[in-house]
């Protein structure tokens, strides 16, 4: 066999290993920091009108940290997101009504301002935290909590 037709037969096993490596590893993320139980109890049927902001950075306890590949629409049915391509083995999308935060806590980290969302995630007082960051970003989320009707949410 020459050397030609052996990287004929090398490339495109490595793709696909790494493929298959890359979805386990996404899937493995959406279900150890949080994604899959809020997309369970928040399920998106539609992605609602509203200002969508593209490749946003979110964090879901220690595991679910999506730096730069969340897309978010801010709307008055409530918080879409639904991760960049790359990220969406595993990933359904979510629809948080604003209703639904229980506790809202902005503080400033060095100099990127970050907003923490409490959410109920099953009927028996489990939570889960969501992150995010970015000034312009943070601020039109509390701008989106207090119109909704859930401005009592909000400290600092």
């Amino acid at each position: 066999m020459s050397e030609t037709s052996l990287l004929f037969l090398i490339l495109p096993a490595f793709a696909v290993v790494f493929a298959l490596f890359w979805s386990l590893i996404v899937f493995v993320i959406a279900h150890t920091g949080g994604w899959v139980g809020l997309a369970n109890a928040y399920p998106a049927s539609r992605k609602p009108e509203g200002r969508t902001w593209n490749w946003r950075t979110i964090r879901f306890g220690l595991f679910g940290n999506y730096r730069n590949s969340v897309d978010v629409t801010l709307s008055n049915a409530g918080l879409h997101m639904y991760p960049i391509f790359v990220f969406r083995i595993g990933h359904k999308p979510i629809l948080i009504p604003w209703t639904a935060v229980s506790d809202a806590y902005r503080r400033d980290l060095w100099f990127a301002p970050t907003l923490t969302l409490s959410v109920p995630v099953t009927g028996n007082g489990n939570e889960r935290r969501v992150s995010f960051y970015g000034a312009e970003f943070v601020e039109a989320i509390e701008d989106c909590l207090r119109r909704n009707g859930n401005g009592n949410a909000l400290r600092r």
